[in-house]
């Protein structure tokens, strides 16, 4: 079987695979999520990013709620936001810094690191316009102005690609992570302040994928990435998922590409080498939800 890149899974007689990182290397901190036991480093990583997503989204839910407020109110009112917000951002830098990095597992310090870097893009403006000594002596409006900044620039921190959330569903190393004592409080705790919600809306399951003796013939694969590479018969197909629409591209060496949307199941798109090569590669999707998709796939190319 050849090897299937960026997060595919394959089933090959009834098992099912996990493809190879790009680095060659396995993680050290593996855990099986039925069971009680965390990996200590795997443990204090995810409940520090927990606790530090937790202040963050805090922060930006208070200052959404705020930014209405100042217009019309004492110039005490957007001072203390000011003094605030200031602060408790300063705090969540120091929080994310304070996480360990995982070296071995390279997506755990990309997602703090990005983190990291929207927060300090900020902050700085957030500490001038916050500053004590610079409010002195401004009006009302021109404090207003300065709070009604900083809840813009706070609410526009932005969350990373990959995010926690899309981590969590497609690593079974971050799902565990995100199911340590300290993640479960944070999510039990913001739960509580919110109220009673709606419950969340089912997701459909996927479909199997069927066993395939190679991908140079018939198979089926599971894409739980939002983005893939599928190579059979010699020709790599570029897979992005979005949402419930797949999208698989090749392209040509000599120049130009075909670009499939596959919307609904049954959708399929057939690729060939191009010049005089014969046999095709049909993609067909036969099942999406929002955490992946499986693609059936059969090639009438020669192995490549």
């Amino acid at each position: 079987m050849g090897l299937v890149a960026g997060g595919l899974v394959v089933a090959v007689g009834g098992v099912l695979f996990m493809a190879e990182t790009d680095d060659g290397e396995s993680d050290d901190f593996s855990a099986d999520t039925s069971g009680p036991f965390f990996n200590p480093s795997q443990r204090d990583w995810g409940e520090g990013m927990c606790e530090s997503m937790a202040s963050l989204k805090a922060l930006q839910t208070d200052s959404v709620k705020k930014a209405d407020t100042f217009a019309g109110s004492p110039a005490s009112v957007a001072s203390a936001y000011l003094t605030s917000a200031s602060s408790a951002l300063e705090d969540i830098s120091r929080k994310f810094a304070a996480v360990d990095s995982l070296t071995r597992i390279p997506e755990t310090e990309r997602l703090r690191a990005s983190y990291l870097r929207e927060i300090d893009r900020v902050r700085p403006e957030v500490r001038q316009l916050s500053d004590a000594d610079g409010l002195a002596g401004l009006s009302t409006r021109e404090k207003t102005g300065r709070a009604e900044r900083v809840t813009s620039l706070v609410a526009g921190i932005k969350e990373p690609n990959p995010s926690w959330d899309q981590l969590t569903q497609e690593d079974r190393w971050f799902e565990t992570a995100g199911n340590s004592p300290g993640c479960v409080k944070v999510r039990q705790a913001e739960r509580a302040k919110s109220g009673p919600s709606e419950p969340p809306e089912p997701v459909p399951p996927l479909p199997p994928a069927a066993d395939g003796a190679s991908l140079d013939g018939a198979c089926e694969v599971r894409v739980m990435k939002p983005e893939a590479d599928i190579k059979v018969g010699g020709l790599t197909l570029e897979v992005t998922r979005d949402g419930s629409k797949v999208t698989v591209v090749h392209s040509y060496p000599s120049g130009g590409a075909v670009r499939v949307n596959l919307s609904e199941e049954g959708a399929r798109g057939t690729f060939g080498r191009g010049g005089d090569a014969t046999g095709t590669v049909t993609v067909e999707l036969k099942g999406v939800n929002r955490n992946g998709a499986v693609l059936r796939i059969n090639s009438s190319l020669p192995p490549g």
